[in-house]
């Protein structure tokens, strides 16, 4: 009975201790027509380490659809990695967030093909 309680306890506390909160990224960052907006820089800088990952969340105000790139850092460099496309609230795939003794600050750019520029924002998911 006492294996089956401590099984029961570690079943609830482990989704609870590998829950990763999300952090606030970019805000009213833009994407223009046909060509990719300027880099949008998180307020947040995190030091990358081995086997961390990181996740975009994204979400585009109106209902324009937009394609981007997000910054990643592999064990041997950081760079920016093409995610997709998306409308509404959208998120990337699981990125490697590794790298050496380095702070790097999550990052991406996007574009449309609106008539014209459209506003985003992100969190990011360490």
């Amino acid at each position: 009975m006492m294996m089956l309680s401590a099984i029961f306890v570690a079943m609830l506390l482990i989704p609870l201790a590998s829950a990763q909160p999300e952090t606030l990224g970019g805000v009213n960052c833009k994407a223009y027509r046909n060509r990719y907006g300027p880099v949008c820089k998180s307020d947040t800088v995190s030091l990358p380490r081995p086997r961390a990952t990181i996740q975009y969340k994204i979400t585009v105000r109106g209902n324009a659809r937009i394609c981007c790139y997000a910054y990643t850092c592999s064990r041997i460099s950081c760079y920016m990695k093409y995610i997709g496309c998306g409308r509404g609230t959208w998120s990337s795939s699981t990125l490697p967030w590794e790298g050496g003794n380095l702070l790097a600050r999550p990052k991406m750019k996007c574009k449309t093909r609106n008539r014209r520029t459209v506003r985003y924002d992100y969190k990011t998911i360490h």
